[in-house]
């Protein structure tokens, strides 16, 4: 059985019974604020979070050399998300991904500038198709019987391997197996590498395709992403035929161009409702022999 300390590292892809199962309102307002450096955009959140000019200096230090395109403040606003304070509960990831799933939108405001760094830097990354995993201690098999939205950001993993070395052996666990056709790939981002992390957008609309138990204490739900019926996350940029420059407001600002290709394909992939996906059999031992 995992350890509780790497159960802790992990939390971020253990949340998912943090999830409202209810639909709010859409996340949004955040795109009208300047693109700003990483220590500008999370400023306004500095009471919030413990040791934060450290972690940020860390993850600009990791963050010099950015690829996929990104700036070095992109790269690193993307870092920092997924780094790990000395709690789980205070890290990032915790805080910010409480106020994405809260019914009220006003304490999300002061992340606003955060998040538009943050998802800039997402909405630069290929979208992916794949199938990933996510899990959680307990059994919410009862909990997903229609569609769902996941409010906060959503961290998965393409094996079920590590999946299982997070969630342990033992123990009543539910099993993710989700369909994906926007998932962002950050593990050349991320402040832990080996964990390939696919992270999935606030806002994702699943489907519940099927519910099964293989074995005793192990319980497996099958998501598939589908566009939703209307946007809960407004685009971090307006696409435009031109290039886009996102330029900087009064204070110490950055600047970033998104092309009319890259606008173009996240608008399409966000928008599409005929994608083809990865068919996965309900009764396949391959995705759980080892958790046997």
């Amino acid at each position: 059985m995992a350890s509780a300390k790497n159960k802790d590292s992990n939390a971020r892809f253990l949340d998912a019974s943090e999830e409202p199962h209810q639909v709010l309102l859409p996340i949004r307002g955040y795109a009208k604020e300047p693109l700003l450096s990483l220590e500008e955009a999370i400023k306004p959140v500095d009471d919030q979070l413990d040791d934060l000019d450290i972690m940020v200096d860390t993850a600009k230090q990791n963050s010099k050399k950015p690829v996929d395109g990104l700036t070095r403040d992109e790269s690193a606003a993307i870092h920092l998300y997924t780094m790990q304070w000395e709690e789980p509960n205070v890290s990032l990831y915790t805080v910010l991904n409480r106020k994405l799933r809260s019914e009220r939108r006003e304490p999300l405001k002061p992340w606003f500038r955060y998040l538009k760094l943050v998802l800039t830097a997402l909405f630069k990354l290929p979208s992916l198709k794949a199938v990933v995993w996510r899990g959680v201690l307990g059994n919410l098999s009862d909990q997903y019987d229609d569609d769902v939205v996941w409010w906060g950001f959503s961290s998965c993993t393409e094996s079920v391997d590590a999946m299982e070395q997070f969630i342990g052996k033992s123990g009543v666990r539910t099993l993710f197996n989700i369909e994906c056709i926007n998932g962002k790939a950050i593990r050349a981002h991320s402040h832990y590498k080996k964990e390939n992390e696919i992270l999935l957008l606030p806002g994702t609309y699943l489907r519940v395709v099927g519910k099964w138990s293989p074995a005793k204490d192990l319980y497996i739900i099958h998501l598939r992403e589908t566009p939703a019926p209307r946007p809960y996350l407004e685009l971090p940029f307006t696409p435009t035929p031109s290039a886009i420059t996102v330029s900087a407001g009064p204070i110490t600002t950055m600047e970033t161009k998104v092309t009319q290709k890259q606008a173009i394909a996240t608008e399409k992939s966000l928008s599409s409702a005929a994608m083809t996906v990865v068919s996965v059999k309900p009764k396949s031992k391959c995705y759980f022999f080892i958790l046997l």
